[in-house]
């Protein structure tokens, strides 16, 4: 999982509030950015995108994909059985 850089602000008021790593990298990942004053920008998702992810999380169970250099999806699958993987890459 890529890993987020945060100041030590905002790891404080990340663990005050609740709010792991994952859910930070799905704010930047699926949020909108608005511009603030001071250079920031303020990210968050909209209610109807977190509608749209609930759904497609639902979906996602029992699927695999397979992706290959540079990322590129080389197929997709329902996952039915175990699946035989290496920990090594050739």
């Amino acid at each position: 999982m890529e890993r987020i850089s945060a100041t030590a602000h905002a790891r404080a008021r990340m663990q005050q509030r609740g709010i792991s790593e994952l859910q930070l990298l799905l704010i930047k990942h699926f949020g909108v950015n608005r511009y603030q004053k001071g250079g920031n920008d303020l990210n968050f998702i909209p209610r109807k995108t977190l509608k749209q992810l609930r759904h497609a999380i639902d979906k996602l169970d029992g699927k695999a994909a397979v992706f290959g250099e540079a990322e590129a999806t080389v197929t997709v699958m329902e996952k039915t059985r175990r699946i035989h993987t290496t920990d090594y890459a050739a």
